[in-house]
């Protein structure tokens, strides 16, 4: 018997990461996640690396794990602007 998967596009999953680091400006990988635990870890770096790309967020490594941050979070801690 075959499994029933739902199907999310990419673009429906960058949507929902997006609106979860705007809500949060900060995370980590692990609780991203596990908050879309639909999600496998590849596809949400793919994700990740095209939010990036475009200056919405930046992953900043960490000794144990990601963080994932609001682009304009960067310039509110740092005080530095891109």
């Amino acid at each position: 018997m075959a499994a029933h998967m739902v199907e999310i596009t990419m673009r429906e999953i960058e949507d929902a990461v997006h609106r979860l680091v705007a809500q949060r400006r900060r995370l980590t990988f692990t609780v991203l996640s596990s908050a879309l635990p639909q999600c496998r870890w590849q596809t949400l770096f793919q994700v990740l690396h095209d939010l990036q790309e475009k200056g919405l967020v930046v992953l900043v490594p960490l000794p144990w794990d990601y963080e994932i941050r609001a682009a304009d979070a960067i310039a509110q801690t740092d005080g530095r602007t891109r």
